[in-house]
């Protein structure tokens, strides 16, 4: 059962920490404070510079909300035409350094399920266990 689904816009990644604040507030899970702010910080930005290609014109969509014991975080971005996107099981130790290709990775550890869907980046974590 959805309770109270919410929708969020965001305009380039100026306000992605308010938003974030705002989100976790929203859901009530300040427990989960560090790991919403890492899920969302990087699936934000890998929305605004693979998705929308820093355009600050386009908007990211972020959508929320509470289902049953799970926390749903969708992100959509403005480009429909990605290959498909690989997320990786295991990364290098040079490569977990490296400013780009991890942060599907590190959302992947943080979570319990991860999957791309078109221009839509579809999170799911368990909380209260």
């Amino acid at each position: 059962m959805v309770i109270n689904q919410k929708k969020l816009l965001l305009y380039g990644l100026d306000n992605y920490k308010e938003t974030i604040d705002k989100v976790v507030k929203d859901l009530n899970i300040h427990d989960y404070y560090f790991d919403i702010k890492l899920i969302l910080t990087e699936a934000l930005t890998n929305a605004f510079y693979h998705g929308n290609k820093q355009d600050k014109t386009k908007p990211i969509i972020l959508r929320y909300y509470h289902d049953d014991s799970d926390i749903v975080f969708e992100i959509e971005h403005s480009e429909t035409n990605l290959e498909t996107i690989d997320i990786f099981d295991e990364i290098s130790d040079e490569d977990l350094l490296k400013e780009h290709g991890r942060g599907l990775f590190l959302i992947k550890c943080f979570v319990d399920k991860i999957e791309v869907d078109k221009n839509s980046l579809v999170i799911r974590k368990k909380i209260g266990e």
